[in-house]
C-alpha cells in the first residue's frame, strides 16, 4: 500500500501485519520507512519499504516492481497517499492531483499484472466522507478526493470480469498523532468544537478503527463487495444515500 507511514495508512499496514500478511509501502520520509520496517522485523512479518515523493511517476512505478518482486507477488493493492489539505490556490490543485490522484492510477497500472495472478485480488483506493458530503476540508482536497470515488466506481466495472475487486473506503474526521484534526483542534478550536458537536459520539475517530474496516473491505471476507463506497465516518455524514 501506498502511504502506510504514518496516520491512517500506517494503522492498516499494522492490522494488515496482524492477520499475517506480508506488507510493502511507501512514503516520502526515510526515517519513518526505516522506523516501520524495525517494526515489522520486530514482529517477524516480511516486508519491503522505500522512500517515494508521490509526484514521482517513475519511482511509484519503481516501488510497485520492487514490492511485487521482494514478496513474490501481490494479492491486494491500496493507494493510501495523499497531499492533505492545503489552501485552495492553485498550486494545490495540481499537487493534491498529482499525489493522491495520480499516484493511485499509476499505483494501480503497475499492480494489474501481478493481481491478474492472484487468486483473490483486490484493490482498495481511500477518499474522504468531504468527497460526498459539503465540509470544511479545501476544496482542492475534497474535489480530487471525489475523483478517486468516480474513478474506483469505473474501475471496479471494468475489471469485475478479471475476478479483481475495487472499492473505495471514505473516513470521517479522524483522530491521530500529527494529523491535520490535531494541529485545529490547538490552532481553530472553534471549528473542531464545531466538528465534534456534528458527530453523534462527541468524538472523532481513531485511525485503528478505520484500519480494521478498510482490512475488510479489502480482504476475501468481503468477497461479494465490488464498487462499493463505505463510508467510515461514525455517523457524522447526514445524507441519506438512496
Amino acid at each position: 500500500m501506498t502511504g502506510g507511514t504514518r496516520g491512517i495508512g500506517n494503522a492498516i499496514v499494522h492490522v494488515l501485519a496482524e492477520e499475517g500478511c506480508a506488507l510493502a509501502t511507501c512514503g516520502r520520509a526515510p526515517e519513518r520507512i526505516e522506523s516501520l520496517r524495525r517494526q515489522m522485523d520486530a514482529a517477524g512479518v516480511r516486508f519491503h519499504g522505500e522512500t517515494v515523493q508521490g509526484r514521482d511517476g517513475e519511482a511509484m512505478r519503481n516501488w510497485m516492481r520492487n514490492s511485487v518482486e521482494a514478496l513474490g507477488g501481490l494479492d491486494i493493492f491500496i493507494a493510501s497517499l495523499s497531499a492533505g489539505g492545503g489552501t485552495d490556490e492553485e498550486r494545490y490543485w495540481y499537487r493534491n492531483f498529482e499525489i493522491d490522484l495520480m499516484s493511485a492510477v499509476r499505483g494501480v497500472e503497475e499492480a494489474l499484472p501481478a493481481l491478474r495472478r492472484s487468486q483473490s485480488p483486490s484493490i482498495l483506493i481511500l477518499a474522504t466522507m468531504a468527497a460526498s458530503e459539503t465540509f470544511v476540508a479545501p476544496m482542492a482536497y475534497n474535489a480530487i478526493k471525489a475523483a478517486l470515488v468516480t474513478w474506483s466506481k469505473q474501475l471496479s466495472q471494468q475489471l469485475a470480469p478479471e475476478g479483481i475487486r475495487v472499492n473505495c473506503l471514505s473516513p470521517g474526521p479522524t483522530m491521530f498523532k500529527g494529523s491535520n484534526w490535531e494541529m485545529i483542534r490547538v490552532a481553530r478550536s472553534r471549528i473542531y468544537d464545531n466538528a465534534v458537536r456534528q458527530q453523534p459520539t462527541r468524538r472523532m475517530g481513531t485511525a485503528e478503527e478505520i484500519a480494521r474496516s478498510a482490512v475488510f473491505l479489502a480482504s476475501p471476507a468481503a468477497s461479494w463487495c465490488n464498487g462499493s463506497h463505505l463510508l467510515v465516518d461514525g455517523g457524522f455524514s447526514k445524507r441519506v444515500p438512496f
